[in-house]
């Protein structure tokens, strides 16, 4: 993450949401085996932790 101006980068934000929707295709294969299946992941910008919890929304089965 960029400290100097305080932005996240443009490889940094690719990176970050390339991860989550890696996570969310996990995620749905999980689901359909056992629902309620979470796919967890952390990471630091900062100095500020962040967690990212994905999983399959009530109701939506698709």
């Amino acid at each position: 993450m960029t400290e100097d101006d305080g932005i996240l980068s443009f490889d940094d934000a690719c990176a970050i949401g390339m991860k989550v929707a890696e996570m969310a295709d996990r995620v749905k294969v999980g689901h359909k085996v056992l629902p309620g299946t979470q796919a967890k992941w952390g990471f630091t910008m900062d100095g500020v932790r962040f967690e990212v919890v994905v999983t399959v929304a009530n109701g939506d089965d698709g």
